[in-house]
């Protein structure tokens, strides 16, 4: 018989062990033992807390993203799903883990995956609109290379947040998809041409540039070869995937005529308000670990992410 992952029982106890805590703590207290179930709560509100703070900072982690899918303006991804169909076969080195640092590990690739499954859904709706718009077929080939290289950065990242947890993460359903349906934009938002400029400035030529430069960056500084060239090869698709974006700005400009021009002009206002924000330390693990497993530093993204705001105004200045 099987023995069970330890990992996986670790896991189980964490997420499970807080509430139980908690429901306990409330018994002993209603039976009249005050201080015991007080204690018990507050044991259970704190592993609540523990797992709650590391989801807050991983779900801000600097780990490749991919191109957003937004729908109705908001950044959407799959559901959480057990199964298979999403990974590869890599296997990074967990020898000398502990429980702790694995689960983080684990918790941070599958927030990864998520966002570059999503990405895949986002370069067909890309696809679709620049179909409507009367775009070349350079770009709209682009587009569905793009899409597939996020298909291979989603099946590598859901295998090493496979490896690290110990469960059989997959992509589950994105149902929002089925439900986005064309809005009548507001005034702010203009017309087709300016929405399609903004999103592919912020998104495009800074969020997928700004991927590329984190990625090479902490690919450099990862010590397991699976990590170091799953992060190489996001590099210079996420690279490639800005250029697209710039090709769709100019593509754009061209054809969108002043209202594009002006479109731009607003969408590099909104720079200034693309910063990368501040994290909390997850306990058990530091700086110089994660940047070993892939996660840059806070401040190394920080001035990774001024560097791209300027070299993204610069350029598109000069449009």
């Amino acid at each position: 018989m099987d023995m069970v992952n330890p990992i996986v029982l670790f896991v189980c106890f964490i997420v499970l062990s807080g509430p139980v805590l908690i429901v306990a703590g409330i018994i002993d207290m209603s039976k009249g033992s005050g201080t015991r179930g007080g204690i018990l709560t507050v044991l259970g509100a704190s592993t609540m807390g523990l797992v709650y703070w590391a989801y807050s900072a991983i779900s801000h982690m600097n780990f490749s993203k991919g191109r957003v899918l937004r729908l109705k303006g908001r950044a959407r991804v799959a559901r959480r799903a057990l199964g298979d169909g999403w990974a590869d076969d890599a296997t990074p080195d967990i020898e000398g883990l502990t429980p702790w640092q694995r689960t983080v590990l684990g918790e941070a690739w599958l927030y990864s995956a998520g966002m570059e499954h999503a990405s895949v859904p986002a370069f067909a709706k890309l696809s679709l609109k620049l179909s409507a718009m009367g775009a070349p077929s350079e770009l709209l080939e682009a587009c569905h290379l793009a899409a597939l290289d996020e298909v291979r950065h989603a099946r590598r990242c859901f295998a090493l947040a496979r490896a690290y947890s110990g469960l059989p993460w997959s992509a589950g359903m994105i149902p929002e998809l089925s439900q986005d349906r064309p809005q009548r934009p507001s005034p702010a938002e203009g017309d087709d041409w300016s929405r399609l400029v903004r999103g592919s400035l912020l998104d495009g030529c800074l969020g997928e540039g700004l991927a590329a430069s984190v990625a090479a960056e902490v690919s450099r500084r990862a010590s397991d070869p699976v990590i170091r060239e799953t992060l190489a090869v996001i590099a210079e698709d996420e690279g490639r995937h800005a250029e697209l974006a710039w090709d769709v700005i100019a593509f754009a400009l061209e054809r969108g005529g002043g209202t594009a021009k002006q479109a731009l002009r607003q969408a590099l206002d909104a720079l200034e308000t693309q910063r990368s924000p501040s994290l909390p330390s997850i306990p058990g693990v530091d700086e110089a670990f994660l940047a070993r497993n892939g996660v840059l530093p806070q401040a190394e993204l920080g001035r990774l992410m001024e560097e791209c705001i300027q070299r993204t105004r610069a350029r598109a200045s000069s449009s």
